[in-house]
C-alpha cells in the first residue's frame, strides 16, 4: 500500500505541475487561436480536475480504504495513458522541431510509466 501511495502522490504531483504550467503557456500564448486555446484548457482542467479527486482519496478519512475501494485511481491511471498515448503519436506526425518531440514523448514515457505503475499497485491491493 505504501508505494501504490507514493506513487500514486508522484503522479498526481507531476500531472499538477505539467498541467498548471500548460495553462499558465496558454494563457501567455498569443500565436493559437481561441479554439485551439479552449480545447487545449479544458484538457488541461480535466486533468487538473482528475488529479484534486485524487488528492481528496488521497488525504481523506479511511484513506487506505479509499484507494483499495476507488474505481477513480484505475480511471485516472486509464484517462493518463490514453491521453499521451494519442498525444505522442499526434505529435510525432505533426511538423514539429525534433526537441519538441523528444520532450514531449518522453515525458508521456514517464506519465505512462507512472501509470500503469500505480494501476498495477492498485490492482495488487485491491485484491488482497
Amino acid at each position: 500500500m505504501n508505494r501504490l501511495v507514493s506513487f500514486l502522490w508522484i503522479l498526481v504531483g507531476l500531472t499538477l505541475l505539467v498541467w498548471a504550467t500548460r495553462i499558465y503557456n496558454l494563457l501567455n500564448d498569443n500565436e493559437i487561436s481561441n479554439g485551439e486555446r479552449i480545447w487545449r484548457f479544458l484538457v488541461a482542467v480535466i486533468f487538473l480536475l482528475a488529479s484534486m479527486a485524487v488528492i481528496k482519496v488521497l488525504v481523506g478519512s479511511w484513506r487506505d480504504r479509499n484507494i483499495k475501494n476507488s474505481f477513480l485511481v484505475p480511471a485516472f491511471c486509464i484517462w493518463t495513458v490514453t491521453f499521451w498515448i494519442v498525444r505522442s503519436v499526434g505529435i510525432l506526425i505533426a511538423d514539429h522541431e525534433a526537441g519538441f518531440k523528444l520532450i514531449h514523448v518522453c515525458m508521456a514515457g514517464v506519465f505512462i510509466l507512472l501509470a500503469l505503475t500505480v494501476n498495477r499497485f492498485k490492482t495488487m491491493v485491491s485484491n488482497i
